[in-house]
C-alpha cells in the first residue's frame, strides 16, 4: 500500500470537483444525489461505520454550535467522543476531532492512504465517490481506529441523502431549527425541506428537536410516528443575564455559556436535552459534566466578538433565519445603535431576504466579494443595498478597514461562512486590508 504524504492527500482533494448548488429553476433536484458510491467505498473498507455509536445532528441553523456543545459535554464526562463537522473553515483536519483535538497531519495522511486504494479500485470501474463522501468515510475509519465511544455527526446538507446518512440508527437524533436554505435541492416549502431533514430519522433512535414552525413540526411528528420513535421538543430556557462576556440561563438548573448570540442559549438547551437522553440510555454523564461542558464550549463564527473599541462581530449566517437571529442579537447587545456592516454573500442565497432583515439596522455597508466562485459581485451587492437607502461602498485591497469605523461604532462582518477565514481571530484590524472604491 502506497503511503501518501499530507500534502499529497490535500492535493488530491483540492483537485476533485467541488460541490456547487444547481441554479434554482423552481423544481428542486432532491434526487440528484445518491449514496451508492459512498456505500460501495465503505463496503470495500469493511463497513467501519457499522462499528460505531452516534449522535446525528441535522437542521438549517445552529447545527455546528449544538454539535460543539454536545461534544464538549461528552468530553467532560470522560467519554471518548469523535466529532465530524462540516464545512471546515481553514483546514480539512478540522472535520476530524477526538475529545477536542484535531487529527494530525500524519494521521490524516495515514487514513487517506488506507482509503485511497479502495477509491482507486472503484474509479477504475467508473464509480467516483465525491469529495465529501470520501472525507466522511475517512471520518468513520479514523473514529473506529481511535476507538471512540460515541461519534457526533453533523449533517452537511439536507439529511436523507447526506453523506453522513449511511450510518445505522443513532442513539439520539437531533434536529435544530429548520428554515429555508438550499432550496434548489431540498425544496421550496418548509414542509419539503423538513421532509429531507427528517430523512435521518431511523427506527431505534430517539429524536430531540428545537422548537419549530408548525409546518415543520407537523412533518417531523408524522415521520417519527411512521417510523415508531419518540420525538421530544426542548424546553425554552429562561435567560437570567446576558452580556458580551457570556450568558447565564436556566432550565432545571442554572447554566453558563461563553457563546454570544441570543439563539445560543436555545442551542445549549437542545444539546442538554440530547445528552440527557444519552444518559437515559446508559451513558454516565453527570450534572456537573453537563454544566462544565456547556460553560467550556467554544465555537467561532456565530456572533463571535473579535474586537473592541470598536466592537467587531463576525457571523457566518447565510440564510433568512441566520439573518433574522443576527439582527435580534445585534439589537439585544447594541440597543438603539445602528450597525456598520461588512458583507459578502453568495449569489445563490436569498440575498434580498437577508438584506430586508438586516438593512433596517444598518448605518452604512462595505462590500466584499466572497472568496468563492459563487460570490455575488461587489457591484451587484452595492446596487441592492443602495435600494434600501443605505450607503454602500465596494472594498478593495489596499486600505486599512480600521479607518472605516470609529471607536464608538459596531462593525458586523457577515453574509457567508467563507468570509470567516479572512477575518478570523484578529483583534487589531491589522489583517483587515482593503481600499474603498466609491466608483463601483
Amino acid at each position: 500500500m502506497k503511503k501518501y504524504s499530507y500534502l499529497e492527500a490535500i492535493s488530491f482533494f483540492e483537485e476533485l470537483p467541488h460541490f456547487a448548488p444547481p441554479i434554482n429553476t423552481g423544481v428542486p433536484l432532491k434526487d440528484m444525489f445518491s449514496l451508492d458510491a459512498e456505500q460501495a467505498l465503505l463496503e470495500k473498507l469493511g463497513n467501519p461505520h457499522n462499528d460505531l455509536k452516534y449522535v446525528h445532528v441535522a437542521g438549517t441553523n445552529g447545527k455546528g454550535s449544538t454539535v460543539a456543545y454536545i461534544s464538549s459535554v461528552l468530553d467532560k464526562a470522560g467519554i471518548k467522543v469523535g466529532t465530524f463537522a462540516s464545512p471546515f473553515l481553514f483546514r480539512y483536519n478540522e472535520m476530524f476531532v477526538v475529545n477536542g483535538k484535531e487529527i494530525s497531519d500524519d494521521e490524516f495522511a495515514k487514513i487517506f492512504s488506507e482509503v485511497k486504494p479502495a477509491y482507486d479500485e472503484l474509479a477504475s470501474k467508473g464509480i467516483y465517490p465525491s469529495e465529501y463522501e470520501i472525507l466522511t468515510v475517512m471520518g468513520f475509519v479514523y473514529f473506529k481506529e481511535m476507538k471512540c465511544d460515541l461519534v457526533v455527526l453533523e449533517v452537511s446538507m439536507g439529511g436523507r441523502v447526506d453523506t453522513t446518512n449511511v450510518i445505522p440508527a443513532p442513539i439520539v437524533t437531533v434536529i435544530t431549527p429548520i428554515s429555508y436554505d438550499h432550496m434548489s435541492i431540498l425544496g421550496n416549502t418548509l414542509a419539503e425541506i423538513a421532509a429531507e431533514k427528517a430523512g435521518i430519522i431511523k427506527a431505534g433512535t430517539v429524536v430531540v428537536s428545537a422548537s419549530q414552525e408548525k409546518e415543520v413540526s407537523t412533518v417531523l411528528e408524522e415521520a417519527a410516528a411512521r417510523i415508531g420513535v419518540d420525538l421530544i421538543y426542548g424546553q425554552k430556557p429562561k435567560v437570567l443575564s446576558r452580556s458580551l462576556k457570556g450568558q447565564v440561563f436556566e432550565l432545571d438548573e442554572k447554566y453558563e455559556t461563553s457563546l454570544l448570540g441570543t439563539y445560543q442559549v436555545d442551542n445549549a438547551a437542545l444539546a442538554i436535552l440530547a445528552v440527557k437522553q444519552l444518559r437515559k440510555r446508559g451513558y454516565a454523564i453527570s450534572d456537573a459534566a453537563i454544566a462544565e461542558g456547556i460553560r467550556g464550549t467554544k465555537w467561532f463564527g456565530r456572533f463571535s466578538l473579535t474586537g473592541e473599541n470598536p466592537y467587531v462581530i463576525v457571523d457566518g449566517g447565510h440564510n433568512r433565519q441566520g439573518a433574522e437571529v443576527l439582527r435580534q442579537s445585534l439589537e439585544q447587545y447594541f440597543p438603539n445603535q445602528k450597525i456598520v456592516f461588512l458583507m459578502g454573500i453568495l449569489k445563490d442565497k436569498e440575498v434580498d431576504i437577508i438584506l430586508e432583515k438586516l438593512m433596517p439596522i444598518a448605518k452604512r455597508c462595505y462590500v466584499e466579494e466572497v472568496p468563492n466562485k459563487r460570490t455575488m459581485t461587489q457591484k451587484e451587492l452595492v446596487d441592492k443595498i443602495r435600494q434600501y437607502g443605505i450607503d454602500a461602498v465596494a472594498l478593495e485591497k489596499g486600505a486599512n478597514i480600521k479607518d472605516l469605523v470609529r471607536k464608538d461604532e459596531v462593525l458586523c462582518i457577515c453574509g457567508s461562512l467563507y468570509l470567516i477565514e479572512k477575518y478570523y481571530s484578529y483583534n487589531n484590524f491589522s489583517h483587515l486590508n482593503g481600499t474603498i472604491n466609491k466608483n463601483r
